[in-house]
């Protein structure tokens, strides 16, 4: 037979507790009006524990004041039946207030979170190489001295990158990625993917529950769940994709059979960065079980009892078909109070993801020291010297932040930069320009690139084929290349050109002044409508491999010393007379 009622091996059925603080015995005189006990899948459980305090004739607080609850101090209750009580919460004290009310009544509220509320203090950074996300988990936690208890991954990161977040936040994102939920009790933390076990407890309607409450939300539950990412090495999409769960639902009606009236054929997500499949996998994996986790959300209010925890099976009875079965604990609340001792276990998962759950998970934009700026912005270029620091700044005015001041002084990205060298291209004054912030602070502008217009054209009209890139200055110099004709071209206003033709296999060198040089299949070619001069200052040879012949009107050889000309036949012919002069002749 089902048992019916709630576990109780007390006698009198007396609520009890008792509480230690760094080892010392809270005085059972202090007059305890509530205490709470909060443990939830995700969060960090907490305690609040409220004394009757103060006197107002006596003008003190004595419990206030006593050494005991002083922020910082470590504390442990218990809690059970009859003077048998059991652990029930471990952690420290962080907080620590009085209340005095209209009615006089005064009090003295203590606030305690477990350890691992260190996690969730600082932002932190760091670089994880060749490492799972469970390991990453694990050096997490040990950091701050907890005890460690991850569910092993499988995919080992060859970089995993955390950015000013605190541990706690980071944490909860990457078992979230591998589909894990994570439960902390008394200082161990457990990360896992929800399974339904055998049940911890039983309650049925009628005979043990005192409260219930359960929705079923259409909304949150999917057909399928797809995901995609880039993968650059082969210029496709990275995709994975599930349609079910290996989880068991709770209630008659499963989540696909609602998705049929509600759901699109597909919940999509991407990265637009490279993300394996396999990470891919697990994230959509994980999507599928929180929504179906999300599916039946409720609470179930029953005399107390301490052995149940997030992360336990609930069987519930007597509460329809609709919501009959066994249930998946994610919280616990263990209330106390004028002598009640009573318990509140939460089933259920918000369909939210806890980056969207949470505002706080990234840090304010530009560090919540200014109003920040976001995305890019159009900025039009107001100077491009005098930069006050020296630091090679152009000035900036950004139109819809001001459009009548002179703008901000903002660095220049540039192709390539470093000390005495790198690309130095700059923009003309009255140049529209794109602006960056870094940090999206309005203070730090970056200029990444200039824009044309049809107010300000490209020289080069585009074309889908798009064969032809360059560059053009402001006096018409350009330099062009052509990816038809293989041709790169140098030329400037006046008529110099330089030309690099693969398709025609030349070089060609052109100036102003018609002098020309031309490299080709057929030789080489050079052409002046005026002289030209070759000089060497120590030895000049020409050769040619068949024959060299030298034409003009009149040819001059003249030699400072010794002139010779030498063949194996040597003829010397004159159409007119032919004269050799020397002071002296000799022939053979």
């Amino acid at each position: 037979m089902e048992e019916l009622l709630i576990p109780n091996p007390s006698k009198c059925d007396v609520a009890t507790y008792n509480m230690l603080v760094e080892g010392e015995e809270v005085p059972i005189t202090f007059q305890l009006l509530s205490l709470s006990i909060h443990k939830e899948a995700n969060r960090v459980p907490s305690a609040k524990i409220v004394f009757r305090d103060g006197d107002a004739s006596e003008q003190k607080f004595e419990i206030s004041e006593n050494e005991l609850f002083v922020p910082g101090k470590k504390i442990q209750i218990n809690i059970g039946r009859d003077g048998t009580n059991k652990q029930a919460f471990k952690g420290i004290i962080t907080h620590h207030s009085v209340k005095v009310k209209q009615n006089g009544h005064s009090q003295l509220c203590i606030e305690c979170q477990d350890e691992s509320v260190k996690m969730t203090i600082g932002r932190h950074s760091h670089y994880f190489e060749k490492m799972k996300d469970s390991k990453v988990i694990d050096e997490l936690i040990t950091k701050y001295s907890l005890d460690a208890d991850p569910e092993p991954t499988g995919l080992e990161h060859k970089e995993l990158v955390q950015h000013h977040i605190s541990d706690w936040d980071f944490m909860l994102l990457r078992a979230e990625a591998n589909g894990m939920l994570v439960f902390t009790d008394d200082g161990k933390i457990t990360v896992a993917k929800p399974k339904i076990k055998g049940e911890v407890l039983q309650v049925n309607y009628g005979s043990s529950i005192l409260e219930f409450e359960a929705e079923m939300d259409a909304r949150s539950q999917f057909k399928s769940v797809n995901a995609c990412s880039w993968d650059y090495a082969n210029q496709a999409l990275f995709k994975a994709d599930t349609g079910s769960a290996t989880f068991t639902e709770l209630g008659n009606i499963s989540g696909s059979d609602i998705s049929e009236k509600i759901s699109p054929d597909k919940y999509e997500m991407h990265h637009s960065g490279l993300k394996l499949v396999q990470e891919l996998q697990d994230w959509v994996d994980g999507i599928m079980v929180r929504s179906r986790l999300s599916k039946i959300r409720g609470r179930v209010k029953c005399i107390g009892f301490s052995a149940i925890k997030p992360g336990d099976t609930l069987k519930m009875t007597g509460v329809g078909a609709r919501f009959n079965g066994k249930a998946y604990v994610t919280g616990v609340r263990q209330e106390m109070g004028n002598g009640i001792w009573e318990t509140h276990i939460q089933f259920g998962l918000d369909p939210a993801r806890y980056a969207f759950h949470h505002n706080d998970v990234n840090d304010a934009t530009s560090a919540g020291l200014v109003g920040a700026i976001h995305g890019l912005q159009i900025g039009k270029v107001e100077k491009l010297e005098n930069d006050p620091d020296g630091q090679d700044r152009i000035q900036v005015k950004i139109p819809v932040i001001d459009n009548t001041a002179q703008g901000i002084w903002t660095r220049v990205a540039s192709l390539d930069a470093g000390a005495d060298r790198g690309a130095f291209f700059r923009p003309e004054i009255g140049d529209e320009v794109i602006v960056g912030f870094i940090n999206d602070d309005p203070r730090d502008a970056v200029l990444l690139g200039m824009l044309h217009s049809s107010n300000k054209p490209a020289p080069i009209t585009a074309k889908d084929v798009n064969h032809e890139k360059g560059f053009t200055t402001r006096s018409k110099m350009h330099i062009s290349f052509n990816d038809d004709t293989k041709t790169i071209k140098i030329d400037t206003p006046a008529g110099n050109h330089v030309l690099l033709d693969e398709k025609e296999k030349k070089i060609e060198v052109i100036d102003q002044n018609n002098n020309k040089l031309v490299m080709e299949p057929a030789g080489i070619t050079m052409e002046s409508p005026a002289k030209i001069d070759i000089k060497a200052g120590t030895t000049l040879s020409i050769t040619a491999g068949t024959s060299l012949s030298i034409g003009a009107p009149s040819i001059s050889v003249k030699a400072d010393a010794d002139l010779g000309l030498e063949g194996s036949i040597v003829k010397l012919k004159a159409s007119g007379m032919a004269q050799i002069n020397g002071s002296m002749v000799t022939i053979n």
